[in-house]
């Protein structure tokens, strides 16, 4: 049995190499070959990281890192979220990360149950789980992006509140996978440090920037493949906010556009899963979880967008 495992992991790491060089190649050609068109995508990327990542998802980060070193996010679960907290089989500290979740933007679900793993407040079970569904888009990015793409702040409030039910949805689904003991009694760590949550949050900005980039660059590339479903459907499931513009403006019908948009922003893009993996790697968790709940929260939102979308224009 050790001997046929050893085998199944060797070929799932010859998959992974083969799989990393043909990236690479093809990569690398396309910066070299289409240059020009690289370095617009980079610039457009770098613009978003600077409108939208250093001026929302940054200083949120600062104040929700904040919130969990100085222990008020574990005392808002106990005081505000205990009703969540029974509902979802989560501890009380998990309760304020699944509420800093819906509002603070990915990937702040997975690195606050990361930082909870790591001082111990919350279980690895717990952990795992929690990151499958409080890596969700802010308001603001969903009612003005989002809803600007689409025509409508409304729209994206609507989307928003559907990519919040399929995310709940999912939490319901996956309770009993979490540790079954409340763990009211659990004495919470602080390690309140104003600065050292300033630069933490300053260096995970960056390197969320550094993703946004690259697969901006990638979604660039697609959007050369004469294929309308690759040039057009794929970019916002690889990097949401540069690939929801190309969405938009494919010239599909609206009612498919807009599900589309809806399902791709919670799905969030492998930009994000990217750097939800990596959060979640460092601290040692798995993303098992992560990546079933994004699949299906990503069906959920079509089909439930999809439904209600008629009734939205009346």
């Amino acid at each position: 049995m050790t001997e046929k495992r050893a085998n199944v992991s060797g070929s799932e790491d010859k998959i992974k190499y083969v799989c990393g060089v043909l990236f690479t190649v093809i990569y690398t050609a396309y910066l070299l070959v289409f240059g020009g068109a690289a370095k617009e995508a980079a610039r457009a990327a770098l613009s978003v990281c600077l409108e939208v990542i250093f001026t929302t998802v940054f200083p949120f980060s600062v104040a929700a890192e904040m919130l969990i070193s100085s222990g008020i996010c574990a005392f808002l679960g106990k005081t505000a979220a205990k009703p969540l907290a029974r509902l979802f089989n989560l501890s009380y500290s998990g309760a304020g990360i699944f509420l800093l979740g819906l509002f603070g933007g990915y990937p702040t679900g997975a690195a606050g149950a990361s930082r909870l793993y790591s001082k111990g407040e919350i279980c690895r079970a717990e952990a795992e789980v929690l990151i499958s569904y409080t890596n969700n888009a802010t308001p603001a990015f969903m009612i003005t992006f989002i809803g600007g793409l689409l025509g409508s702040r409304r729209t994206g409030l609507i989307c928003y509140a559907v990519n919040v039910c399929s995310a709940v949805l999912w939490a319901v689904l996956v309770r009993k996978k979490t540790y079954s003991k409340q763990k009211e009694t659990t004495e919470v760590q602080t390690d309140f440090s104003f600065g050292r949550s300033v630069l933490s949050c300053g260096a995970a900005a960056l390197n969320i920037c550094f993703f946004i980039i690259i697969y901006s660059v990638v979604c660039s590339a697609l959007t050369l493949i004469p294929v309308p479903y690759v040039s057009h459907v794929l970019p916002p499931f690889i990097e949401l906010t540069s690939g929801a513009a190309v969405l938009a403006g494919a010239g599909a019908g609206g009612r498919l556009t807009a599900s589309l948009l809806c399902a791709a922003s919670s799905f969030s893009g492998l930009c994000v899963a990217s750097q939800v993996t990596a959060v979640s790697k460092r601290a040692g968790l798995s993303v098992k979880y992560y990546v079933c709940g994004k699949i299906f929260q990503t069906f959920v939102s079509f089909i439930a967008f999809f439904i209600i979308y008629p009734h939205i224009l009346t």
